[in-house]
């Protein structure tokens, strides 16, 4: 039962009127002091224990809980599979690590390879493009196919299936082979003068006569 400080006073008080009394009054208030004193130290041992506890659970994954205790049961029995399994949780957190890293290096060079690809596609698609523009363009009796068909490139299309076609000033799309031949109406000074080619220019006259020339010189 606790005993309050007016009921100690009162205590005192009678023990001053008898013999040896103030030898009981400090014999009883030394008693009482190591009594705090123990209550004081273990009460700040508990402090500390619920201090320590707290890292220990934050170190580990797991929040102060009704469920805390199950939660340490359930690790408790994966670090005891770990034993089992004759690896430490080292061991296996090592293992994690390099099979992340290893992860991490096959996505970078999945990456680099499908860029590669990519780019080998990109170039690919170019290539067939001019060439069949070109092809397009000698075939038209065109000046300097090769020239011409940079010119035209902006306008060659790649669709799905990797076939070609030709997107007009109109913005709609025609077979590439229409394309070129109206473009080459269009500008007959890109047609060579000795030829009808797709620009429908006649032959002969001589070269200060050549469309391809006067398109330059105009």
């Amino acid at each position: 039962m606790e005993v309050s400080e007016m009921e100690m006073k009162q205590v005192y008080e009678a023990l001053e009127k008898v013999e040896n009394g103030a030898d009981l009054i400090a014999a009883i208030k030394g008693e009482i002091n190591t009594l705090n004193n123990e209550a004081k130290k273990h009460r700040t041992a508990g402090e500390q224990s619920a201090t320590k506890l707290k890292s220990i659970l934050e170190a580990i994954g797991l929040a102060d809980g009704d469920d805390v205790v199950d939660k340490a049961k359930g690790l408790k029995t994966t670090l005891d599979q770990f034993a089992q399994g004759g690896k430490k949780p080292d061991e296996v957190a090592k293992q994690i690590t390099d099979l992340t890293a290893q992860v991490g290096k096959v996505t970078k060079q999945l990456a680099e390879m499908t860029e590669t690809a990519k780019a080998e596609k990109t170039k690919r698609l170019d290539g067939m493009k001019m060439a069949k523009a070109v092809e397009l363009l000698t075939k038209g009796n065109a000046a300097s196919p090769q020239n011409m068909a940079k010119l035209l490139e902006g306008s060659i299309v790649v669709k799905d299936d990797e076939s070609l076609a030709y997107t007009g000033t109109d913005g709609k799309e025609i077979s590439l082979e229409d394309g070129v031949n109206g473009w080459l109406k269009e500008n007959s000074w890109a047609v060579k003068a000795n030829g009808a080619g797709g620009g429908g220019s006649n032959g002969g006259g001589s070269g200060s006569d050549d469309p391809f020339l006067s398109g330059f010189n105009s």
